[in-house]
This record gives structure tokens, C-alpha cells and sequence, in this order.
């Protein structure tokens, strides 16, 4: 029986950062109840029409945290339905300022052995500008009140190029990294969206953002800096000490399979993608006719998924097995995409050996190779 992952999407929060586009809704308390109440009859109606083993759960948001830990409990009661004695990862994510102790050590009586936590940035004035809702003192507290609850799996999430950012406030940001010890991070660039505040002053010329240049010269340094301290690359944003890369977000990148609960959420299986509706009437309107929620879906071909293959694949600090794509595809990487590989291995964009990986400067200009592969 494959194992699958499970996504459970929480879409509220206490307030809406800047650079947000997600499904998400600040202050809206009385939705919460009767989302849950939905939330928990399609996940019924999964269990009722598929046979799966888990290995990975991750609620995310939004901010899961934000809702009352009973909600979260009877979620988790109800994911018992499916066979969970395989689960190797089960991750919450969570922003500072809504955390207890108390919260952390009902989090942990449940099975959830891995904490996400939004920090952003320790900055005070980077977080002002972006929309946050903590400090630097917040964030420290809620950290060693994760560590004292018995949390040995500990994930930050930064964000690199924040308006107000520059290369003296990312080195203090490291230095608390340092001190923190955590077992995973996230470093991923600012992304304008579409919808987001952010979006709206970068279109009006009103905010202002580090030069590429700048940008890769300071990457260049945090990974230096992070794989010092003992957090290893193995993807492009992801670092992690040995044997704490997330097994969860690994089933994205190697086209592992998923289901997704919840409003918007985003699911993976057999080869068919599909969307959760994003509008709550809707999402509950199908619920209650006993109806996936599903908006969209579309069948990934072989050579679609291949090449999706590729693209996650190279992300990964160790590329391509060779031998495992021709396994999974029936062919070789090498001859099939020989002319493109020959052009940008010439390039130096790669090492080939049992493998097919990207040098440093074939993860810099990546995207070079990604539009010529699509």
C-alpha cells in the first residue's frame, strides 16, 4: 500500500501579514466552529471512499495555532480514522503571539512531534514593516516554551529581502540562529503575490527591494554561514541538521502522493491534481451534498510529471539519482535530454556523476534551465 501525506489547511489568523496571499481570514471567529464542522465531514468522506496508510501530517494555514486547541484535538481524533502507525512526521505550523506552554504540551500529548514556526525575521522594525504581529522578545519566549513542552524538532521559517532588511540585520538574525540551535529552516525569498499588500505597493513603485545582485551575494553568505553552525543545505531554500529534512515537504519535491483537506487546500494522487474550492459558502455548500470540495482538478501526463520530476528534483542539494529516474521512467535522464543537459553542463551549471546536480552557479541562475526544460 503507498504511503501518502496528509494537508490540513487552518485559514485563520489573528491579523494578515503584508506579503500574504494565502487563504486566509483574520479575526473572523465565528467562522471557526462551522468550518471545523465541514472540515471534519470531508475528511469522513475521504476515509469513507480510500483505503490509505499516512506517514506525514501537516496542518497548516494561516495560522492553526490562532483556533482553541479543541478544535485541533478533535481534528486529530477524527484523523485516527486512517491508519496512522506509520506517521514519521506530524507538524504544526504556528506564528509567535499565539502560543502557550500549556498549548505545547497539549500539542505533544496528541502526536505532534514537529513544530513550524513563522519568524520572519528577529528584526523589530523588519517586522513593523511587514505587517507582524510579534517581536524579537515574543518569539524568544515562544521558543523556550516549545523547547520546555519537549519539542526536539524545531523549524524556523525566514524570509530574505523583508523592506527594511539589509545585510547587517540578516548577520544579527543568523548570530540568534545560532543561539537557538533549531533543528530545521526555512530561508525563502520575499515573493510578490498577486493579492498581497506587498503586491500593491510594488506596482505603485512604493517598495522598496534589494537588487538581484545583493540578494544572491547575501544567500550565498547565509548558507555559508548556516552550514557552520551545522544546518546543511538539501534544498534550494531548505536547511536542516542530518536527519531532520522534512520527510513532509520531501513528498512535494519527489512527487509523492497527498491529500488535502480544507478550504483551498491542495492535494496529490495517482497522478491527479486538484484544488479545494476557496469561497466557505462553496465549501460548505458541497460538504453538506456530500461532495468533495474540489474546484479543480487535472490529470498530470507521464511527461508532465517527468518533468515536474526534474524541476523538484534539482532543487534538492544531491539532484538527480540517475538510475532511480530511469526506474521510476523507463528511460534515461541523460540521453533523453541530452541536448539541453550537453548546452548547460558546458555552462558549468552541472555535475554529473551517478547524479545529476546543480553547481553553485546552476542553482543561481536555475531558472535559466527550468524555462528551456518546460
Amino acid at each position: 500500500m503507498e504511503k501518502i501525506g496528509i494537508y490540513i489547511h487552518i485559514p485563520f489568523c489573528k491579523k494578515k501579514c503584508f506579503y500574504c496571499d494565502f487563504t486566509a481570514f483574520p479575526n473572523l471567529e465565528s467562522w471557526i466552529k462551522p468550518y471545523f464542522e465541514n472540515l471534519k465531514k470531508e475528511i469522513k468522506l475521504y476515509k469513507e471512499n480510500m483505503d490509505v496508510e499516512i506517514d506525514s501530517i501537516y496542518i497548516g494555514g494561516g495560522t492553526p495555532t490562532y483556533v482553541d486547541f479543541k478544535y485541533i484535538k478533535e481534528l486529530v481524533g477524527l484523523l485516527e480514522k486512517f491508519d496512522l502507525s506509520q506517521v514519521k512526521e506530524f507538524t504544526i505550523e504556528a506564528n509567535p503571539n499565539s502560543l502557550t506552554l500549556d498549548k505545547l504540551k497539549a500539542y505533544r500529548s496528541l502526536g505532534i512531534n514537529r513544530i513550524s514556526l513563522g519568524v520572519q525575521s528577529f528584526d523589530d522594525e523588519v517586522l513593523k514593516k511587514i505587517g507582524r504581529d510579534h517581536n524579537k522578545e515574543i518569539v524568544l519566549k515562544d521558543i523556550e516554551n516549545i523547547r520546555k513542552a519537549g519539542f526536539d524538532n524545531l523549524s524556523l521559517d525566514m524570509i530574505l529581502n523583508l523592506p527594511g532588511g539589509n545585510f547587517k540585520s540578516i548577520k544579527k538574525d543568523l548570530e540568534i540562529i545560532k543561539k537557538i540551535n533549531p533543528e530545521h529552516l526555512s530561508y525563502y525569498s520575499l515573493i510578490l503575490e498577486k493579492g498581497s499588500h506587498f503586491y500593491s505597493l510594488y506596482k505603485k513603485d512604493k517598495l522598496q527591494l534589494m537588487d538581484d545582485d545583493l540578494e544572491r551575494d547575501i544567500f550565498s553568505y547565509i548558507e555559508n554561514y548556516l552550514e557552520d553552525i551545522g544546518l546543511n543545505s538539501y534544498e534550494i531554500s531548505n536547511f536542516s541538521k542530518k536527519g531532520f529534512e522534512s520527510y513532509h515537504n520531501m513528498k512535494y519535491w519527489s512527487e509523492g502522493g497527498y491529500l488535502a483537506f480544507g478550504l483551498g487546500a491542495s492535494g496529490f494522487l495517482s497522478n491527479i491534481r486538484y484544488n479545494n474550492v476557496k469561497n466557505f459558502v462553496k465549501y460548505e455548500k458541497l460538504i453538506k451534498e456530500g461532495k468533495f470540495p474540489v474546484e479543480f482538478r487535472e490529470f498530470i501526463s507521464n511527461d508532465e510529471r517527468e518533468k515536474e520530476y526534474i524541476i523538484f528534483k534539482l532543487r534538492e542539494v544531491e539532484g538527480i539519482n540517475l538510475k532511480e529516474f530511469e526506474n521510476i521512467f523507463g528511460h534515461s535522464l541523460l540521453e533523453k535530454y541530452s541536448e539541453i543537459i550537453e548546452k548547460f553542463y558546458k555552462d558549468g551549471f552541472f555535475e554529473i556523476d551517478q547524479s545529476l546536480k546543480f553547481t553553485h552557479k546552476g542553482f543561481d541562475l536555475s531558472n535559466e534551465f527550468y524555462i528551456e526544460i518546460i
